[in-house]
């Protein structure tokens, strides 16, 4: 009984239901037209591989292993870049809450400066919230034990093109040469392709929550259509890599480019 209820819940919500409900009409059409039942079917299959483990765990690794963590941090300087905020959840420790990636990265960060005490550059502004993120992820680092003296905030960038600009000319003033770039490892090599544009030619990538593995056994569990969010994730960012090269390529850098307020 355990082994069915983990078969079948898969298939009760989505988006193994939408698997369901077209192999379901698959079935219907056998008879009435065959044509519409093989495209029902075919249809069924596509979601059903797109929302398996395999194929998303395949997908999503040939962004995230692109790098790996330096086994040895040689840097003057941390640049966290932000993810989003949740406006109207009640936060903890009297800190507004962080969208998952950005509580990742930030956890992260912080675990790098307690380690190296290097200070953090926190990137990050106004997109969809009220305000910009860079502070309230400070706010998170403070609450855990971060010296506000360490942080500096760039609340400018709404995407990653000006995570990198904006960053580029805060640590100039500061004279930081050799960062670390800490974001996720699906969406680092976007990050690297604009920080080098952007100037940062000896900056270390150091990816966090990783999302796949490079193991190839499978449980009969991740066979089932369980999420489109990996195959989603990596969609985005292979979009993204694509619209970036073809927008930014050659864009000068901060020192020539008009501020965005």
């Amino acid at each position: 009984m355990f082994i069915i209820k983990k078969i079948l819940t898969p298939f009760l919500i989505p988006p193994g239901i939408f698997v369901a409900l077209a192999l379901c009409l698959a079935a219907w059409q056998c008879r009435k037209n065959r044509k519409q039942a093989a495209a029902w079917a075919g249809f069924a299959l596509l979601m059903w591989a797109a929302a398996a483990a395999p194929i998303g765990n395949m997908v999503l690794a040939g962004l995230e292993y692109s790098y790996l963590p330096p086994e040895e941090v040689k840097a003057d300087a941390v640049v966290v870049l932000s993810a989003g905020i949740e406006e109207g959840g009640p936060g903890s420790l009297g800190v507004p809450t962080l969208s998952a990636a950005s509580l990742e990265r930030a956890s992260e960060a912080a675990r790098i400066h307690r380690r190296y005490k290097l200070p953090l550059v926190i990137t990050g502004g106004t997109v969809f919230s009220k305000g910009p993120e860079a502070p309230v992820i400070k706010e998170y680092l403070v609450s855990l034990g971060v010296p506000p003296k360490d942080i500096f905030t760039e609340t400018r960038a709404r995407d990653t093109w000006e995570n990198a600009v904006f960053s580029k000319k805060l640590c100039d003033e500061k004279g930081y040469k050799k960062p670390l770039i800490v974001t996720s490892a699906y969406h680092m090599r976007r990050a690297m392709w604009s920080f080098k544009e952007a100037g940062f030619e000896d900056a270390v990538p150091y990816p966090t929550a990783y999302k796949s593995s490079k193991r190839l056994r499978f449980q009969y569990a991740d066979l089932l259509p369980c999420s489109f969010g990996p195959i989603s994730l990596a969609l985005h960012e292979y979009l993204g890599l694509i619209f970036y090269a073809i927008n930014y390529r050659g864009v000068p850098g901060p020192e020539a480019r008009p501020a965005i307020d």
